[in-house]
Parts: structure tokens; sequence; C-alpha cells
């Protein structure tokens, strides 16, 4: 890359995310009708990053909107059947706390209710890391860890005497896998899913700039993962999340550090130009290479040198992708959505693995990134 994409997809976006409103306030996921409190978020993070001007009306109207959704006894933001039984143990629920947090910091409006997890101490810290799994290595156990370390972090940033976040941080560093160093164990601790867990943790690593004892085999294992695009998915062609987790990370612990800094930039290369081919007429989607691969004609696709889990897992999640038609049913969908589909999740993400291969790159500093610990901090 020569120069920025950034001035293209602004004009690109802001001519077409209208496809995807349905009122002031009300988003869609996609161009479908699939409304959902997390597409309203999802827009304002994509304005965001292409440093939208939002209106005092504009930050009222949304700020109430998302304050809606806040139950004041927990501090919870709930949608839908979680509206029931708000707990610190769903997943769905805190992915909508924390991202509306992030929203509203965005939007300078402040969040109605102070969130009441009622963690007052180290032993409670570490009781509700080990219930979750982080000891274990369990899989979703860090997006658990990451809503924890945001709830902590924005303690400590509106009382800097509160030390909670030195808790978290304690255990991370004492339970450690040290064959990866992330947090995830077992056979799949070895594979893809190993990045995809740990990249909650890290962020939180990331916003503290705290340093990670074990990095470079965390980037040694990334890199090992990236396939012929520059892609680190479970599905040939890659997606959304998974590719902004290798290059996230790969931006933190290996070009920050020095360490395997030309291999990293050489892949870069491959992911930048493999996520500007995921885009159509509304913007990006999750995956539009896969339907494409012939099984037997490509077998080479699934084929990771020296991991024959990695390369299990990838045949596996190929032929169940088949199975369902190439479509995904991410949590805050009514509905599945083909991975081919523009979708503002992957609108979002895609333009924010662009941002930050660019800043490494290029050095490019129009891209506006938060500034508020979670996702999209960088």
């Amino acid at each position: 890359m020569k120069q920025s994409t950034y001035a293209k997809q602004k004009l690109f976006l802001f001519d077409h995310l209208h496809k995807f409103k349905y009122s002031d306030t009300k988003y869609s996921l996609t161009k479908k009708k699939n409304l959902s409190v997390f597409a309203t978020i999802f827009s304002i993070f994509i304005k965001d990053l292409f440093s939208y001007d939002f209106t005092e009306q504009e930050r009222i109207d949304l700020g109430d909107y998302l304050n809606s959704y806040q139950d004041k006894n927990t501090g919870i933001f709930t949608e839908n059947e979680c509206d029931y039984s708000p707990n610190f143990y769903c997943k769905k629920c805190l992915q909508l706390t924390t991202l509306s947090m992030s929203a509203l910091s965005i939007l300078g409006i402040q969040q109605r209710y102070k969130i009441n997890h009622n963690i007052k101490n180290e032993s409670q810290v570490f009781e509700f890391l080990d219930k979750v799994g982080v000891r274990k290595g369990r899989i979703g156990s860090g997006n658990f860890a990451m809503f924890l370390g945001i709830f902590l972090s924005q303690e400590k940033m509106l009382n800097p005497e509160n030390s909670l976040i030195d808790s978290w941080f304690e255990y991370h560093n004492r339970y450690y896998n040290k064959n990866n160093g992330f947090w995830t164990g077992g056979m799949r601790g070895q594979s893809q899913w190993a990045y995809q867990n740990a990249v909650h943790q890290i962020t939180i690593f990331k916003f503290w700039d705290k340093e990670l004892v074990n990095y470079k085999e965390s980037v040694d294992m990334i890199i090992q993962h990236s396939d012929q695009n520059g892609t680190f998915a479970l599905l040939p062609g890659g997606g959304a999340c998974w590719d902004y987790d290798a290059i996230h990370i790969l931006n933190f612990l290996g070009i920050k550090k020095g360490y395997r800094v030309e291999e990293i930039k050489r892949i870069f290369k491959k992911t930048y130009n493999h996520i500007l081919s995921t885009k159509d007429d509304s913007g990006f989607c999750e995956n539009n290479y896969v339907q494409n691969i012939k099984f037997l004609k490509d077998i080479n696709e699934f084929y990771y040198k020296g991991n024959p889990i990695s390369s299990i897992l990838r045949l596996r999640e190929f032929l169940d992708s088949r199975k369902s038609n190439f479509s995904h049913y991410p949590a805050w969908s009514n509905c599945p959505i083909k991975l081919s589909e523009s979708d503002l999740w992957s609108i979002w993400f895609r333009n924010l693995t662009l941002a930050e291969i660019e800043n490494t790159m290029i050095d490019s500093k129009e891209w506006k990134f938060q500034k508020f610990p979670g996702l999209g901090f960088f």
C-alpha cells in the first residue's frame, strides 16, 4: 500500500450507511430488516472511526436510546430475552453492556447507573475469573475476563485509588499458558482458538500498557496460522473478528516489541489486500472466499504445516459451514446471516483492521481509534 484508503472508504460508507438505517436511532445489522441495538452501536463505531461529527441532538437521542436498555439494579444493558434475568455470567448481557459503555463514551453521554458487579477485593476477582474458566483456558473465558477488565478499568479511571484492576493483572500473569503465551488451554490452545479467545484480555493489557511475559510464543503461534491470503480464521478466507484479533495482537506484541517485524509486515500486506476483496456494494462481509472452495481440489487450503489440530479444525469448520449454506448466526443477530452478505459488524471490524495495518505500515493518522478500554482501542 502506498497511500491510505481512508478517504475512499469514508466517502463510500457515509454514502451507503443509510441502507442499514431505519430511524434516527435504529439500525439493521444487514440491508434486510434485522433490527438490533447492537446494530445502532456498530453504526456509531463506524462513524466514529471516520471522525463523524455527531450533532448535539444526535448525541442526546442516541444516548437516551442506549441508556433505555440499562437495568437500574445491576447496571447491565439488556435486550430481548435477557431483560428478565440480567446477570454477570450472561455473555450477551455483558457484550451489550461493554459495547454500550464504549458507544456512550464516544457520544460524551454518561450511563445512567453504576455497574453493580459486587466484586470488592482480590479474592472475589480471582473467584469470578475462575468461575468463567480463565484458569482452565476455557473457550469464551477471554470475553468474560475482558468484561470484568473493562468494569474495573472504568472504576480505576474514575477513582485512581481503586486498585482492583491490579488484581486482574496479577491473576492473568499467574495463570497464563506457557506453551502459547495466552490463556487458552487443551487441544484448542494449539489452534486458532488460542488467540481468538485471548485477544479480549490482551485488549486490557494494551489499554494499560502492561507487559506480557510470553509474548514471543504468542507472536510465533499467530504467524504460524497465517494462510496464503494473510487471514487467520478457522474458515479459509478469514473472518472479520478472527483477522482483527490476529492483527491487533501482532501489532501490540510483535511490531511494538520489535519481534519478527519484517515477517509481520509481509503478512499485513496480504491481509490488507484480502480485506479489500471482501467489499461489496454496501460494505464489507465476513467471508466471500470460502464459497468458491472445492473440497478435494483445494485441500491445501486446510493444511497448516506442523499443526494437524488446526488443520483438522479448519476442515471441520468448512464442512459445517457448507452444511449451513455458508451462513453464520452472531449473538446480536435475529437470524442467520450469509457469510458473503455485508453487515455492520463486519464493516466496522474490517475497517478497524485496515486502520491498524495502515497505522503501522504507512503511519496513517486519519483513522480515529476509541479511547475507552475495549474493542476499538488502539
